[in-house]
């Protein structure tokens, strides 16, 4: 086990360490020498935590202050995201293998333990105090719904009325500061832009909007109350909470079972999985959550029409293809449900269907006649005694 900082940071490589001590703005210019890397970023985390934890994102700090509450080397399970967050690129925090499949195993050194646990609560506090997890929403929101934009584009989207210059003046630096502007921000063919950590081939991206050509020129316009909701509860962000299609998903989700983070993970599903062309491939991944949930579903019938409350969703959510805009609007990109698609999910056993219906009609058949003696003739009209006709099933 690793006591110290120093013994951590030891194991790390030079291109680790650099990474580090460049997020946090504090790589030194002179020095390159590993161990001099080394000791610039000790002093640097053992200085004054809260210096580098307030340049976390809000679930690096959440996901930091829960497991400083469960203590040093204790374990937490975890979804895992789409994308490493930054306290598990940085190696703030140990992954390791969970008994579910499904989950992430994530636990906290104690070196950093001892370091963080008496500033996690206050640092995370004030910073839902004074509206820095609500800037980050509003960031974190602006390019999840764009998927990439370009960097003036993104700032008009997220510039709200400002009473005076002054309140302009500090929204704009609060922006310009943010951890977020450097995380997201890349270049292409020359301009800035902002591109959301969901996007995994930015450069694909954009030439597969460029195949759309003039059919899709400018950038949709979205409400700032909708870009808020769509940077909310990262890494599993969802867009559009409150519009009639997304509170239609969110109610089927629950109808299904789905609660608490797993809710949470398959309405952030859905919305990632609307954002690609439709082909037969990729809407039987946006419907996965309801064909895993096939077996609860009455018929045929009833998961076609949950299945539509997805698609419906898809189509009306901004598409990063489009540019923000949806299949809804533009009418390119729809997904449909194919007539009879995931029907196979609903076929019976011929046979085993079969044999049940002949064994319901036998006993029906007994059911409808009155009591026979043995030695009576059968009912059925054979003219043999009922014991060695159909009675013989009874003997």
């Amino acid at each position: 086990m690793l006591h110290s900082i120093e013994d951590i940071i030891s194991r790390r490589s030079v291109e680790e360490i650099s990474a580090t001590l460049d997020y946090f703005d504090a790589l030194p210019r002179r020095y390159k020498r590993k161990q001099d890397l080394e000791k610039a970023l000790c002093a640097y985390l053992s200085g004054d935590p809260r210096v580098w934890l307030d340049k976390l994102m809000e679930y690096d700090l959440k996901l930091l202050q829960k497991l400083c509450k469960g203590g040093p080397d204790s374990f937490v399970d975890v979804i895992p995201s789409d994308f490493p967050t930054i306290v598990e690129t940085l190696h703030f925090v140990e992954s390791g293998k969970s008994d579910s499949d499904d989950m992430l195993r994530l636990t906290i050194p104690g070196a950093f333990f001892r370091l963080i646990v008496d500033e996690i609560d206050d640092v995370v506090a004030r910073k839902e105090r004074d509206g820095s997890f609500r800037l980050e929403h509003m960031i974190l929101g602006a390019v999840n719904t764009y998927g990439a934009v370009p960097l003036r584009t993104f700032v008009d989207s997220i510039f709200m009325d400002f009473e005076d210059m002054d309140e302009m003046r500090r929204f704009a630096g609060a922006v310009a500061s943010h951890p977020a502007m450097r995380i997201y921000q890349e270049e292409y063919r020359g301009e800035s832009y902002m591109v959301s950590p969901e996007v995994e081939d930015f450069p694909g991206l954009m030439r597969d909007r460029r195949k759309l050509g003039k059919d899709i020129r400018r950038y949709g316009k979205v409400a700032i109350p909708d870009i808020l909701q769509c940077g909310e509860n990262a890494p599993f962000n969802f867009y559009g909470r409150s519009t009639e299609e997304g509170k239609a998903l969110l109610k089927l989700f629950d109808y299904l079972g789905y609660e608490g983070d797993e809710l949470t993970y398959s309405a952030h599903s859905a919305w990632v999985n609307s954002q690609y062309e439709p082909d037969e491939r990729n809407l039987e991944i946006l419907l996965s959550a309801v064909t895993a949930a096939a077996e609860d579903i009455e018929d045929y019938a009833q998961f076609r029409e949950f299945a539509q409350v997805v698609i419906d969703y898809a189509n009306s959510v901004p598409k990063w293809l489009l540019k923000g805009q949806s299949a809804e609007a533009t009418g390119l990109l729809r997904y449909e449900l194919p007539p009879d698609a995931f029907s196979e999910l609903f076929e019976e056993d011929e046979e085993a269907a079969k044999e049940q219906e002949e064994l319901m009609s036998f006993f029906d058949s007994v059911n409808k006649v009155r009591p026979v003696a043995p030695d009576d003739p059968c009912p059925c009209g054979s003219g043999i005694s009922y014991r060695f006709c159909h009675g013989r099933h009874f003997s």
